[in-house]
């Protein structure tokens, strides 16, 4: 087994631990608790007509 799949197994099962020990407590809870803290706004171009994607069905 290579040393960076040892790793990786070893960080999986320190996490799972970890959650079964501490359960859903483990995590900071601000995001719950405040909101986040930034947002994020985007615009999105309107689907096109069929007439315009196949025009020969016109």
């Amino acid at each position: 087994m290579s040393k960076q799949l040892a790793l990786s197994i070893a960080a999986s099962v320190l996490a799972m631990a970890t959650f079964a020990l501490f359960g859903g407590d483990a995590r900071t809870g601000g995001i719950e608790r405040d909101g986040p803290r930034w947002s994020a706004q985007t615009e999105v171009a309107p689907l096109p007509s069929i007439g315009q994607l196949l025009p020969a069905l016109q």
